[in-house]
């Protein structure tokens, strides 16, 4: 399965684990100074296995925010796995 990493904050979408949380958006109310964090969800916002094309055209990044078009595929570096060390 892919990896995608948002280009914001580096937030790492693996598809075989899912994602655990959504992004909570902080409510302010200026006039009184208080601010307050939006309820989250209770169940896993995406279940392990959904792949990234599959997930919804709103999905936010859960850390920053940012929409699904700020993520990008990983791509391994083709000869990491032939480095050793010395």
């Amino acid at each position: 399965m892919d990896i995608y990493v948002c280009r914001m904050c580096g937030h790492i979408y693996d598809s075989a684990k899912g994602e655990a949380k959504s992004f909570s958006r902080i409510l302010c109310d200026s006039g009184k100074g208080q601010c307050e964090i939006a309820a989250e969800q209770k169940t896993p916002y995406v279940k392990p296995g959904v792949d990234f094309k599959d997930l919804p055209a709103d999905f936010r990044c859960p850390v920053c925010g940012y929409p699904k078009s700020f993520f990008r595929k990983q791509v391994p570096e083709p000869l990491a796995a032939l480095r050793t060390l010395s």
